[in-house]
């Protein structure tokens, strides 16, 4: 069965199914550990076990592990370490163990020897699943092919060939429970409106990513978690995302992100300068690669 794991670009699930221990029936936003593909109890040593970010507390509670590993965590929105653990002493505690090795997180804002800031990549499983507003049921690697198709097809229009505008399509979902609702509103009530394209209507994912395409930039406010799917779709389709500094922002050294400190920043000639300025740059796109993480959880296994 193709997962994942096969996939060339970096997803959630990806990250997840290439590790040594992790569910075989993963849950978004799990507070407990279930149905691992290794018992966890057992000499693994300096293997890489992922734990969804709210499930940590749990594994902490259940889980003395009698060897080293890396911990990979992410699946969910919760800011790491802060909304995770109760105390600071009982961050360091777990921090300072000497069997955990390092700590790979999605959605983390610490600065720590041991731990390491992991983008939530691209959601394959959605559709992986089954047919949701995005589009029809398909394998992870299928939505990659359409997905390939469409980078292909705009090859020979880099982000300073496109219309110099913002495309945004974050407006659907505006939901109450999101976290970082605040900073959808603002975006959309600061910004010009002449500078965004707003999708007039919920379209597949197909169709975002060919008409997102043929923008420079796409504006990618922090929802629910701090990071965003919509950031690194952005990147791998060639475009600019725009997002709002945050503890995250390390994130994205080396690529083409624009970073502002408020939406009211964005002004024409910030697009236009922008431009400029990228196009003569050489970026890396690595990071986007599910390669890219997995060789740096396994070097740990090296030292």
């Amino acid at each position: 069965m193709v997962e994942e794991n096969n996939c060339h670009f970096l997803s959630s699930r990806g990250i997840l199914k290439s590790c040594d221990i992790y569910s075989v029936t993963p849950i978004s936003s799990d507070i407990y550990i279930r149905n691992y593909n290794k018992n966890l109890l057992e000499n693994n040593n300096y293997a890489i076990i992922y734990v969804c970010n709210r499930a940590i507390p749990y594994f902490i509670k259940n889980y003395t592990l009698p060897y080293k590993y890396i911990l990979v965590s992410g699946d969910a929105d919760e800011t790491v370490p802060y909304n995770i653990f109760n105390s600071e002493d009982d961050l360091l505690t777990f921090l300072n163990h000497p069997n955990l090795i390092h700590w790979y997180s999605q959605n983390c804002v610490m600065d720590h020897p041991k731990m390491t800031r992991m983008p939530i990549g691209l959601d394959y499983h959605s559709m992986s699943k089954k047919s949701n507003d995005w589009g029809p049921q398909s394998t992870p690697l299928e939505q990659e092919k359409r997905l390939m198709e469409i980078i292909h097809s705009n090859i020979e229009k880099p982000f300073w060939k496109r219309q110099i505008k913002c495309y945004s399509n974050f407006h659907f979902s505006m939901h109450a429970r999101y976290k970082y609702l605040y900073d959808r509103v603002d975006a959309i009530q600061k910004i010009p409106k002449e500078l965004v394209f707003y999708e007039e209507k919920k379209i597949t994912r197909d169709e975002t990513y060919i008409n997102q395409s043929k923008y420079a930039f796409v504006l990618s406010p922090h929802g629910n978690g701090l990071d965003c799917h919509r950031t690194w779709e952005a990147l791998i389709l060639g475009c600019i995302p725009i997002v709002r500094t945050s503890r995250i922002d390390s994130l994205y050294d080396g690529m083409p992100v624009l970073i502002v400190k408020d939406w009211a920043d964005i002004t024409y000639e910030l697009l236009e300068n922008t431009i400029e300025d990228f196009k003569t740059k050489v970026f890396n796109y690595d990071k986007l690669t599910l390669k890219y993480w997995t060789d740096k959880f396994n070097r740990h296994k090296e030292v």
